[in-house]
């Protein structure tokens, strides 16, 4: 039972079904390499709210494994990096301070894009932050609006609207990610040779998926809150060049190589940049049936590069002690004549 569980809450209503609610979804699913020639990995969650999101006040992540507070990271504030944000959406944006609302901005495209529109970038800190332990195993972390930008926050209609959309942004990091939980290893089994060198991994992401929950967490993440509808999710999944096979119940879209000089406020400085990284991206776009477009799941199975230094002795240790029973076998046969006319010897 591993599905992760987005929900909301709205400000003035308890019927959500009065408001027209869609978010677009944005996961990163990380896995670098460090020095040490381990992996580190997370989850990064972006969260787009379309249109109504002065109506909404809060998100919250159900999490089927323990998330500590100090485990959430704030990645508004680097997004907010001209570059890094042209990067990450693939278009040209403009960034700007929105007065009398410090914690957000104001992102608007630099040319008359059609796919593009301007939204604001909202940027967590502790107190938008609410966790919370979900028996038997869970946690759910509550990300709280706590304002948005007066009137229409720096973003303009667009000439054929009479309103702009005011869609808002925030993106968030959740770190120490614990084995068994979305990710599985396994030692390859069936390759005598290989097994000494590379590992397998399994990833089971699920999103809303209520049967992969469990009933009692299911009935007390739900009492309060609605299920996010997502009119369109991306998913990437960001490992080192030495993960040598990518498949999946569904081939991925495209992949391209990071540029390490710009990731690198990111992702961080424990990662190895002598190895390179690459993006694999799969996207899903929601079914206009209100009963199905707020589900979704991928699986991934890579092998990747894994040294095992005790599968390697034992190897050795085999081989040389073959050599070892192969060379005294050969002396005995090499002695066996010898032996045999001793025998005759003896016995004249």
């Amino acid at each position: 039972m591993n599905s992760i569980g987005i929900l909301y809450t709205l400000r003035n209503s308890s019927e959500p079904s009065k408001i027209n609610v869609s978010a677009e979804l944005h996961v990163n699913y990380w896995k670098v390499p460090v020095r040490n020639g381990a992996y580190k990995r997370f989850l990064d969650f972006g969260i787009f709210i379309n249109d109504v999101a002065r109506e909404v006040s809060s998100v919250s992540f159900y999490f089927p494994f323990k998330v500590a507070a100090q485990s959430l990271k704030d990645l508004g504030e680097s997004l907010s990096k001209s570059e890094l944000l042209c990067t990450l959406f693939n278009n040209d944006y403009v960034v700007r301070n929105i007065n009398g609302s410090p914690s957000y901005f104001c992102i608007s495209p630099s040319s008359n894009s059609e796919k593009a529109h301007p939204f604001w970038l909202y940027v967590l800190g502790e107190n938008n932050f609410k966790v919370s332990d979900i028996k038997p195993n869970g946690s759910i972390v509550n990300v709280q609006i706590l304002s948005t930008p007066k009137k229409n926050g720096g973003i303009q209609p667009a000439s054929n609207e009479k309103k702009p959309k005011r869609n808002l942004y925030f993106r968030f990091r959740v770190e120490d990610i614990p084995e068994n939980s979305i990710f599985y290893e396994e030692n390859i089994s069936n390759d005598f040779l290989q097994s000494a060198f590379s590992k397998t991994e399994m990833i089971d992401f699920r999103i809303n998926e209520v049967r992969e929950m469990n009933p009692k967490a299911y009935e007390e993440i739900t009492k309060d809150k609605t299920f996010l509808p997502f009119s369109k999710i991306h998913f990437f999944f960001v490992g080192s060049s030495e993960d040598e096979q990518i498949a999946g119940n569904t081939d991925y879209k495209d992949c391209r190589l990071l540029n390490y000089d710009r990731w690198q406020a990111y992702i961080g400085d424990n990662y190895d940049s002598t190895r390179k990284l690459i993006a694999y991206h799969w996207c899903w776009k929601g079914d206009t049936n209100a009963q199905t477009r707020d589900r979704y799941s991928i699986f991934i199975k890579t092998v990747y590069k894994s040294i095992k230094w005790k599968t390697i002795l034992k190897y050795c240790s085999v081989v040389f002690g073959l050599s070892l029973v192969s060379a005294i076998v050969w002396d005995a046969i090499k002695a066996f004549p010898c032996f045999i006319n001793w025998i005759v010897e003896l016995c004249k």
